[in-house]
């Protein structure tokens, strides 16, 4: 049975249905499927418990309907609070397993991680990790304890891990093992998503997490300089890519399940891009984003310049340099104009978010996803064409150029007819850049060489002094 006929007919779970990766599996399933109803359970509203809400409106349909769930829903906020985080990504997902476990039709539960949730591991198996605490204890400390005191000792409940986020990742995980049995429940782990490579449009995202920010924010000028090493690669994939690889998994699940339910064993996936042309340094994406003048922002302040150094003590000067004192200057110039100042702020904003971030760019992981290869190998001629997730095939450069468009036109929602009136903004931009840089280089350079020709005269003249007690 193919992917496409798998789904003809069949009734979806969807959690997350409204953040990126739920948006893309509803417009795919519409477009190449049949499938007979797509069920979507959002965040709970104020003052509505979620398994209260699953109960009042879907109890029905999930127990004698739901053939497949896609469990996305998740706070990928990684520096959201322990309390948080535990409730959406660990809570959320031992309560839809609870209730799918009176799933009579139930082919197919995929729970949605990240390869990261195990970071503290340099090789990445596809393979179920011992979780650092247990699933209902850490439910049971989190709900028996105030949140203030939570708030204190959440340092010391992570431990190792560099953030909430992945920390209840590695324990929600374990909840598949656990909460899991006697279900066909499979494990989804994508790498660092990015813009879409061609469905529904190409350079399509809704978001601006990890490095999509950090082009934008560097592509407007203000992002100048990062502390990390600029020689890692990071393991980026389109997310329409990433849909349809979880699409099929979804199906190889149930074909598995299908076969022998009671010798089932939960498996795996690693979606890794690490054999794609888009396995590149952090260097080379932000050379891209330094030479992009030719898609320029409406926000963009400044030419892109982006400096990545992995050295404390230089990264502090540049940020000083390159951060704090144009920050002031900006405000100074905002206040004299009669508006209010705003750059101290985003700075301030933007230094947590990277500061967030820097554990994930001063080093680099070795994913295995020999069990996304395995899968790509079942998939029939017509299926690798509809779920395409060959990353072989991807050129680069154009995915570059259109993911900068992308995030001009879709993310950022500009007006693309504008576009020759910032192209122009931008080379003016350019042109006084290079004459204060070229001023910079004057003064320095004649300051140096003023400093360099009094030394010389000193040292001339202890030589002269020096050669007449001698004679």
């Amino acid at each position: 049975m193919s992917v496409i006929e798998f789904y003809k007919g069949k009734n979806v779970l969807l959690t997350g249905g409204t953040g990126y990766f739920g948006k893309m599996i509803i417009e795919k399933l519409l477009r190449t499927t049949e499938v007979a109803n797509i069920y979507l359970i959002v965040r709970p509203k104020r003052d509505i418990v979620f398994d209260k809400r699953v109960t009042k409106m879907f109890e029905e349909q999930i127990s004698f309907k739901v053939n497949i769930v896609f469990h996305c829903g998740a706070s990928l906020n990684m520096d959201s609070s322990l309390i948080d985080a535990v409730k959406t990504n660990v809570n959320g997902t031992a309560e839809i397993l609870e209730i799918m476990k009176g799933a009579k039709k139930l082919l197919a539960f995929v729970l949605v991680s990240t390869a990261y949730s195990n970071c503290l591991h340099q090789v990445i198996e596809e393979a179920f990790y011992d979780p650092p605490i247990n699933p209902k204890l850490l439910i049971a400390i989190v709900e028996g304890t105030k949140p203030e005191v939570l708030e204190n000792i959440s340092k010391g409940v992570i431990g190792k891990w560099p953030n909430t986020y992945s920390f209840t990742k590695a324990v929600s995980e374990h909840l598949l093992i656990s909460d899991g049995v006697n279900m066909p429940v499979g494990l989804f782990r994508p790498t660092i998503v990015t813009s879409t490579i061609s469905e529904p449009l190409a350079g399509w995202a809704d978001n601006l997490y990890g490095p999509l920010g950090i082009l934008v924010s560097s592509n407007c000028g203000i992002l100048r300089v990062i502390r990390g090493n600029p020689k890692i690669r990071a393991d980026t994939v389109p997310g329409d890519m990433v849909i349809n690889g979880l699409l099929c998994y979804a199906w190889d699940i149930a074909s598995q399940w299908s076969k022998n339910p009671e010798k089932y064993s939960p498996r795996v996936i690693n979606f890794s891009g690490n054999s794609s042309p888009l396995y590149l340094t952090i260097r080379e994406y932000t050379s891209m984003a330094e030479n992009s003048g030719y898609i320029p922002f409406k926000k963009t302040i400044w030419c892109p310049m982006l400096y990545i150094v992995d050295n404390k003590c230089i990264f502090k000067t540049l940020q000083f340099l390159l951060h704090t004192t144009p920050a002031y200057l900006y405000d100074f110039l905002l206040i004299c104009l009669g508006r209010k100042p705003q750059m101290r702020k985003i700075y301030s904003k933007l230094d947590k978010v990277m500061s967030v971030l820097h554990y994930f760019l001063i080093q680099e992981w070795t994913i295995k996803n020999e069990n996304l290869k395995a899968l790509w190998e079942k998939l029939g001629p017509n299926d690798r064409i509809t779920y395409n997730f060959d990353f072989t095939a991807v050129e680069a450069e154009t995915y570059l150029k259109n993911l900068m468009i992308g995030l001009k036109k879709y993310t950022l929602k500009e007006d693309m007819s504008k576009s020759q009136f910032h192209k122009t903004r931008y080379q003016r931009l350019r042109v006084l850049h290079n004459v204060l840089k070229y001023i910079c280089m004057y003064f320095i350079g004649y300051r140096t060489l003023q400093r360099l020709f009094y030394l010389m005269q000193i040292w001339l003249s202890k030589l002269r002094r020096h050669y007449r007690c001698y004679s």
